[in-house]
């Protein structure tokens, strides 16, 4: 503590004392400009819509549902009401009477479904969690539903900037480097499109990582597992699958609930409890809040409404839904969408862009690449190794992008088993294997928030429609972070520096050609595809 801090006011709130001296107004002015500068960029940069416009909701995103859910809950209602609700034709529509999947009496859509089933109480209800729409409730009872929903997005993604800065203070003791692993999350990730775009399904993940990020810096900043559960939980309500990257606190806070082992003492009598009450009582209240909502709506606490939402049931669509929303089958449709794709090549302007199929994670995030030698970098030659696989597959799956684009005579095919994806699921394996071995806690803790949570998704049924990289992996990507920040500290090298450059630029092209230039056909190119 320096002689300023040590004579400064001494504060007290959550049962922590600190001193309001020099360092503590740093850390304020800095996380402050991060806030504002990060909400500059994501709002220059995002789709354009006018901040002062009297109707500002007509000037964003046509999928503002949780705005409209919000009015809604206003005005007594957990389903969707035509009156108050804008857009209402762009709705992911859940319909439910009491009894199952419904329509209303002539509804036109009922000729996509075969033998559809018409109930004067059949209600529409959204799909998404409800989590959102409750954080927009103050808005929209002042705005009503032209609450812009983009500009709540945006302020919400400028607002994971200053956490994300806390917590890298607890990876460096460099400012510099606590800058660059902040700018890496905010600009290098596809965070910065999703936060950018505000609709409905972007704007859950906007607010899911927010809170994320707090779970995590009152886990490794300020260890609290009360405001950690409470956090998680808040996550939850906005993307459920949040709530599998629940181990990382389990594990981190080991230390808490579970005491050293002592000679004599069984396993069950070095466990204290009082941890685990105070992490539970965080997040139980907002579980529970979600199976209410549920039951309220659905009749039951553990149905959240995809059962039956209307895509399940069109015939259109049996080809996405074969076996239901989620399958052990479904595994094999993510990897290529994961790893495997890559931005779209061509030799006619703009010759490389966006595909909304998706990108790949280590092509819009290649620093995500090091979360791999977070434990396993104390072995240099594992780290020579598993650099050479990893390159090997990215330069393999480069190639057929190639192949594809000019119609080479080398073109590369799938290889069977998708053994071009080998090397990153050895790698997973054996850092997570490593981190357990070794007793690495926060790398074991991250491994086991990133491994269970991919490995739900990838039993969805969908990738994630129209979306620029892969908007899914926002659910477990405020660990890889973690990792990568573990893995630099207070080293920052050429090459960290090279491939966090290459990440702005990849997102940089994802928000300006998708945002700026797509919309009005700049110099007459088509700027994203499929």
């Amino acid at each position: 503590m320096t002689e300023s801090e040590a004579s400064a006011p001494r504060i007290r709130f959550l049962n922590w004392t600190f001193a309001w001296g020099a360092e503590r107004q740093r850390v304020l002015i800095v996380a402050v400009g991060l806030f504002l500068f990060t909400f500059l960029v994501y709002y220059l940069t995002g789709p354009d819509f006018d901040l002062l416009s009297a109707d500002i909701q007509n000037d964003g995103t046509p999928y503002a549902h949780q705005v409209n859910q919000a009015n809604n809950m206003i005005h007594g209602h957990l389903d969707f009401v035509p009156e108050y609700t804008k857009n209402l034709n762009t709705l992911e529509r859940v319909m439910y009477d009491g009894e199952g999947f419904c329509f209303r009496p002539g509804d036109p859509e009922a000729a996509k479904v075969t033998g559809p089933r018409f109930s004067p109480d059949c209600k529409i209800y959204m799909q998404h969690a409800l989590g959102p729409a409750i954080i927009v409730l103050p808005g929209v009872l002042i705005w009503g539903n032209d609450l812009n929903q983009i500009l709540v997005s945006i302020v919400f993604g400028a607002m994971t900037a200053p956490v994300v800065f806390l917590v890298a203070r607890n990876l460096s003791t460099k400012l510099t480097n606590q800058l660059v692993l902040t700018a890496l999350m905010m600009f290098g990730t596809v965070l910065w499109w999703v936060a950018s775009n505000g609709g409905v399904w972007m704007f859950a993940h906007t607010t899911a990582t927010f809170f994320i990020f707090c779970a995590i810096y009152f886990t490794v900043g300020r260890p609290n597992p009360f405001l950690a559960g409470a956090f998680l939980g808040a996550a939850f309500l906005c993307r459920p699958t949040t709530i599998l990257t629940g181990l990382f606190f389990v594990i981190m806070f080991s230390p808490l609930w579970l005491k050293p082992a002592e000679e004599g003492k069984a396993l069950w009598q070095r466990i204290s409890l009082e941890p685990a009450i105070n992490f539970a009582s965080g997040l139980a209240p907002l579980i529970f809040l979600a199976m209410g909502i549920n039951y309220l709506r659905f009749g039951n606490p553990l149905e959240s409404g995809y059962a039956y939402t209307e895509q399940l049931y069109q015939d259109y669509l049996r080809f996405v839904y074969p076996r239901g929303l989620f399958d052990i089958s479904y595994v094999e449709r993510h990897p290529p969408v994961f790893l495997g794709q890559v931005p779209l090549l061509q030799d006619t302007g703009p010759y490389i862009l966006p595909s909304w199929a998706g990108i790949a994670i280590w092509a819009t995030t290649p620093p995500f690449f090091y979360a791999f030698f977070t434990t396993l970098k104390r072995f240099s030659w594992v780290v020579m190794l598993g650099g050479v696989l990893l390159g090997l597959a990215a330069l393999f799956i480069l190639s057929k992008a190639i192949a594809r684009a000019w119609d080479g005579g080398w073109a590369t095919t799938d290889l069977p088993l998708g053994l071009e994806y080998a090397p990153f699921w050895l790698m997973t394996l054996a850092a997570a294997g490593a981190a357990v071995y070794y007793r690495d806690r926060l790398s074991a803790a991250c491994w086991a928030a990133i491994i269970p949570t991919t490995l739900f998704i990838f039993t969805f049924a969908a990738t994630g429609w129209a979306q620029f990289g892969y908007r899914y992996s926002l659910d477990f990507s405020p660990f890889l972070w973690l990792l990568v920040a573990r893995v630099i500290g207070n080293e920052l090298r050429w090459h960290h520096m090279a491939l966090i450059g290459v990440a702005f630029l990849v997102n940089l092209m994802g928000v300006l050609w998708i945002y700026q230039f797509e919309p009005e056909q700049l110099n007459g190119w088509t700027w994203v595809r499929f």
